[in-house]
């Protein structure tokens, strides 16, 4: 269960890479979605605006990644055999980065080592243990349509995922806060994207903002509205952890 020795040795190559890139793609980020709130057509990421129609697949987009953040989590698809589930068309997938996965796993060490203290969770544990447990579970960052900015309200709207019969509220909230792009010289307030994962069933009328934490998981959006030729792409925050464990 302590895993295998070259992947584990990539995840903290790559984990000590991350550590340098992270304060600066989060302010990144936060700049980012205030652009994205004046100009729907592009979206933000990396310092620069790119165009968001990319002309590949959810699956290439995400391997295209300058930065790596997604390498472990399609290291994950391929073993599991799902990348054709990824690239359904007219699929929205909201895309958890290798952060959240280091973040698993190091939940899971914690609760093993609660048994046992030398025992590690990581990434090998994951393929060797919990591989149909991830080809489901992926199923909840995915809706079976396309929903883009134009298509949410503040308040948030409900849809089906992948995995029946889990259910998520998607919003597209104005925001205040500085670190998340507002600017107290400007008359427009930056509106972001959040992604709550439904743990229990939720009545209407809602308020996104509102849903109480074990109803519901509330993420952030950090990169949002890329278009790829099978669906629609947004990258939930670092801070997320995989399977919204808890």
């Amino acid at each position: 269960m302590n895993g295998g020795i070259t992947i584990n040795r990539v995840m903290n190559i790559k984990k000590t890479k991350m550590k340098k890139i992270y304060n600066t793609l989060f302010v990144l980020v936060a700049a980012g979605l205030f652009f994205s709130a004046c100009k729907k057509d592009d979206y933000f990421v990396g310092g620069t605006l790119h165009n968001a129609k990319v002309n590949m697949t959810t699956y290439d987009f995400l391997k295209s990644n300058n930065r790596g953040l997604f390498d472990t989590l399609l290291l994950l698809v391929d073993k599991a055999g799902i990348k054709d589930k990824i690239n359904q068309q007219g699929m929205t997938f909201f895309a958890p980065t290798d952060y959240s996965i280091r973040s698993y796993c190091d939940f899971r060490s914690a609760l093993e080592q609660k048994k046992d203290p030398f025992r590690k969770w990581t990434v090998d544990s994951i393929i060797k243990y919990e591989l149909p447990r991830f080809a489901d579970s992926i199923n909840v960052y995915m809706l079976p349509k396309r929903v883009s900015y134009n298509d949410l309200t503040e308040n948030g709207k409900m849809f089906d995922t992948q995995k029946t019969p889990s259910k998520a509220v998607v919003s597209y909230e104005s925001t205040d806060d500085p670190k998340l792009g507002y600017n107290s010289n400007s008359t427009v307030l930056p509106r972001v994207m959040y992604f709550n994962f439904l743990y229990k069933p939720l009545d209407e009328p809602f308020v996104a903002s509102e849903i109480p934490n074990d109803v519901g998981a509330r993420t952030l959006v950090q990169t949002s509205g890329v278009e790829s030729t099978t669906g629609l792409v947004h990258v939930l925050v670092n801070s997320h952890r995989l399977f919204f464990a808890k």
